[in-house]
């Protein structure tokens, strides 16, 4: 039976769920591959060392191209194909080099361990790896690429919100003003310019931006103004906040449908739906006609719920790579 990353504990059940979608992307998967051969290039003590460079640059290049559509991918790479970076508590890096692209290994004990267990394993984390046989550093890591997107109110083990984005009044705007930027630019300093770029950034994909009148002079009026606001983001929200990445419904009806196809005998999509429709409902009383099972009445009841199922799954798959589309 294949793992199903919906069972998981509510800490790691999306981070468990968008790993796994990344698994069954076969964009992802060609990239993958190129990364590969890449990889083995960079390794091989028989290509010759212009070559090695060349091989490095070019998996520099495309992981920075990666990780800035799609930080999950990117730490997913990282750890499939490492060349890490090691900091120190302080900040200053203790062993990389211009093309090194990650993980970032700080030298604290615990990540330190982590990572030696890892290197010296060669258990490289693939596209095979179930959420619970990966190694516990790429699971912090990519655990705090999903932190940058969870809507709860805390994290579960600091109990705030400083390793994310929170709710909060930006000053982006203030003592700025863009046409003055523009006519001035040459006379700011690279680090005014460095500071205000970093802040756009940080809003441009962490928040949605809303414009809302600086003079309410009431409570009321804050309650007025922020209603139709409220209304409008609800709108087309899940209920839950694992919905998004596949319900414990269409996970469940996938992974089957999927493991049937993948035995070899019924690769058809919609043949392997009727032998699962047989498989889980053989024995069902209202199916059951003289002791005969009626697979024509099972699938009147359960083949649209499943296709359906498969469906949204087969999009969720599709939209999670190159671009996470939420």
């Amino acid at each position: 039976m294949k793992f199903n990353p919906a069972t998981l504990p509510e800490d790691e059940i999306n981070s468990g769920k968008i790993w796994t979608l990344l698994q069954f992307n076969d964009d992802f998967e060609k990239d993958v591959d190129w990364f590969s051969e890449k990889y083995q290039r960079i390794k091989s003590k028989r290509v010759k060392q212009e070559n090695q460079v060349k091989a490095l640059s070019d998996c520099y290049n495309k992981l920075e191209e990666i990780n800035n559509k799609n930080s999950f991918a990117g730490t997913a790479l990282q750890w499939m194909f490492p060349n890490p970076n090691f900091w120190k508590e302080n900040g200053k890096e203790v062993t990389a080099h211009a093309f090194s692209w990650g993980p970032e290994i700080w030298l604290e004990k615990e990540n330190r361990v982590k990572w030696e267990e890892y290197e010296t394993s060669k258990n490289w984390l693939t596209l095979k790896t179930d959420w619970p046989s990966i190694n516990e550093g790429f699971k912090d890591a990519f655990m705090f690429q999903y932190r940058q997107i969870d809507s709860r109110a805390v994290h579960p083990i600091s109990k705030n919100r400083n390793d994310s984005s929170f709710p909060h009044e930006t000053d982006f705007f203030e003592g700025w003003d863009l046409v003055d930027a523009i006519k001035q630019i040459s006379d700011l300093s690279e680090e005014d310019l460095e500071t205000k770029s970093m802040s756009f950034k940080t809003l441009q994909k962490q928040y949605r931006v809303l414009a809302i009148p600086r003079h309410l002079h009431t409570k009321k009026a804050v309650d007025d103004a922020f209603k139709p606001l409220i209304k409008q983001f609800k709108a087309d929200l899940p209920k839950n906040a694992s919905d998004p990445f596949g319900t414990k419904t269409e996970w469940k009806d996938y992974l089957a449908v999927r493991e049937i196809q993948e035995d070899g005998s019924i690769p058809s999509k919609a043949k392997a739906i009727k032998t699962l429709i047989e498989k889980r409902h053989c024995k069902d009383r209202q199916f059951l006609v003289d002791g005969v099972f009626r697979l024509s009445d099972a699938r009147r009841v359960y083949e649209g719920d499943i296709t359906n199922n498969c469906k949204e799954m087969a999009s969720k798959i599709n939209s999670v790579y190159p671009d996470l589309l939420l």
